[in-house]
């Protein structure tokens, strides 16, 4: 019986916030001014990093972009060229928190409650997104990681293990899943691998990276932005590996969840 993730959420005006614009999320960022033209959708792009020469091998930037942010770069071109209004923050995901004991963050964004796409690659930004979540349907977490030829697409809205997975699956209907974090708990850990202040020639040679890989990642993801949109999205995750030429989907399935949530992921050797 396929199980399809629920769509409720971004049926009305979704809040689409993508946390790191570099490698995956610039091409993330434009996928989805595409994927939305005609729509109302709020997109919001967050990173604090500035367009540096070595970045315009791989990333959605061109020389001009040189010395800029990366998210005001971005939206100031998206917004331009699809005539719709990209919000931008220059300072790292962190949301305000009202849960616990009646703490705030004044002046602190509130990023709304529908989709989070996360193309960061530092455990920081993950745990970030993952404290965000409330723990239902209201908010899924994408999360888009790679390395040399290779990655990952994870989704999820419950960062808790014991979210209780019975309330997980609705006749064909899936509502919650365990979130990329706690099916991988290695991405608390994991770092880049990439060198910083490299030139182009030099991040390949040092990395070995495909130019590639961070279009193809940004596919994937789009990818699963659109199934969900459409409700016909069935994928827990979704793994690439270039070397082989393959996509492995994981399907949302009740014995996938209680398998993750009873033992810890051991879906895939993908970090």
């Amino acid at each position: 019986m396929p199980y399809y993730l629920d769509n409720t959420f971004l049926l009305d005006n979704p809040w689409i916030t993508v946390v790191g614009c570099g490698g995956t999320g610039g091409f993330v960022a434009e996928g989805l001014c595409r994927l939305f033209q005609g729509r109302e959708a709020t997109i919001v792009l967050v990173d604090h990093d500035r367009v540096e020469p070595h970045n315009l091998l791989r990333q959605n930037f061109y020389p001009e972009d040189v010395g800029r942010f990366k998210s005001q770069a971005l939206a100031d071109r998206l917004a331009s060229a699809y005539r719709r209004p990209v919000g931008y923050s220059v300072y790292a995901f962190r949301e305000e928190d009202s849960r616990s004991d009646g703490g705030r963050y004044p002046g602190l964004p509130h990023y709304g409650n529908s989709l989070i796409i996360g193309c960061a690659d530092n455990a920081a930004a993950r745990r970030a997104m993952a404290e965000s979540l409330p723990g239902d349907p209201r908010r899924w977490l994408i999360d888009a990681g790679n390395d040399t030829n290779w990655g990952q697409v994870l989704i999820g809205n419950v960062a808790d293990r014991d979210f209780g997975d019975e309330q997980a699956f609705v006749d064909q209907t899936c509502y919650l899943l365990p979130a990329p974090t706690v099916q991988r708990p290695d991405l608390l850990t994991a770092v880049s691998t990439t060198p910083p202040d490299v030139d182009c020639a030099a991040a390949l040679d040092l990395t070995d990276q495909d130019p590639t890989i961070n279009q193809m990642m940004a596919s994937l993801a789009l990818q699963v932005v659109r199934r969900m949109a459409a409700g016909t999205c069935p994928f827990m995750g979704l793994y690439l590996d270039m070397e082989q030429g393959t996509v492995t989907p994981t399907y949302a399935t009740p014995e996938t969840v209680a398998r993750v949530v009873r033992s810890g992921s051991e879906l895939a050797i993908v970090a």
